[in-house]
């Protein structure tokens, strides 16, 4: 049995070299197709937190959009992908392509944001603007209804995890549960910048987790349980570094992070940069 209210975490990736090529224009793709999971049938919608990462320690209050969209269906056997791609990262959104599976939108407004930033992040949510335009998100959300037990790619979705990364590979559905699609399109100027920078000679070994790192407080940038990446050298590019697990006192720029390395069989270079791997995290409230 299902609580009448559930939540659902969408933590979109997002590559080292993306968010270091430059700043997204209006109507620019954050994130295509996102797959997360819901108990079969539809869903009601009633609000959306996002999380999202400062420009390097500031603060963003950028509009944007969420589009929501089911799978696809293959209409001889049943068979199900995801939706067509809506374009890369940085690029203007492709919105014809996955039309016919897209089961609604709603718009993140600068006055859903909150009016003083938390540390690395500023926080929206659909609720704040319910005093301004006298309405919350109501929306119903119904998946394919295939009953098919899995999906197939059709496009590479950058992920860390192998089960979103292969084109023709089949993704498992939990029994019990339907497939919903996510993707972000900014309606503004947006960038994730970092210059929050390894600063050790030597740079640290494979097994080191607490790193020293200047030019930027680190603080301002990330927070602990943000997911971290490096652009990488050659053969590695767009590397996880881990979890960061905790933040040291600032010292005018200097800072001590703490990261939870799952990986340690790579090196970190003195004057490597850290990225977000997850700039927006999305927090759905479903009402079932």
């Amino acid at each position: 049995m299902y609580n009448k209210y559930f939540t659902v975490e969408v933590k979109p990736e997002i590559d080292a070299d993306l968010l270091a090529a430059g700043a997204l224009a209006d109507d620019d793709v954050i994130f295509s197709w996102t797959p997360f999971e819901v108990p079969k049938g539809s869903s009601r919608l009633l609000n959306v937190t996002a999380r999202v990462a400062s420009n390097d320690g500031a603060a963003q209050h950028v509009p944007f959009q969420l589009f929501f969209a089911k799978n696809r269906v293959d209409p001889a056997n049943g068979a199900l992908f995801n939706p067509i791609s809506i374009g890369e990262f940085n690029t203007t959104m492709l919105s014809q392509p996955s039309v016919n599976e897209v089961l609604g939108s709603v718009k993140i407004e600068t006055i859903d944001y909150m009016c003083q930033s938390l540390v690395g992040t500023t926080t929206a949510s659909t609720g704040n603007s319910v005093a301004a335009n006298g309405s919350n998100i109501d929306m119903v959300l119904t998946p394919a209804g295939s009953d098919h037990a899995n999906y197939t790619l059709t496009h590479t979705i950058p992920s860390g995890d192998a089960i979103f990364s292969g084109i023709g590979q089949p993704v498992s559905i939990t029994p019990g549960y339907d497939v919903l699609w996510v993707a972000g399109v900014t309606c503004g100027t947006m960038r994730f910048g970092s210059t929050v920078t390894i600063d050790n000679g030597d740079g640290y070994g494979a097994a080191a987790t607490e790193m020293h790192t200047d030019t930027k407080d680190a603080n301002l940038v990330f927070s602990p349980g943000d997911v971290v990446q490096e652009l990488g050298g050659v053969g590695r590019a767009n590397t996880i570094v881990g979890t960061i697990s905790s933040i040291g006192q600032v010292d005018v720029a200097d800072a001590d992070i703490t990261i939870v390395r799952p990986d340690k069989s790579f090196s970190i270079a003195d004057g490597d940069v850290l990225y977000h791997r997850n700039p927006i995290k999305l927090e759905l409230s479903f009402e079932k």
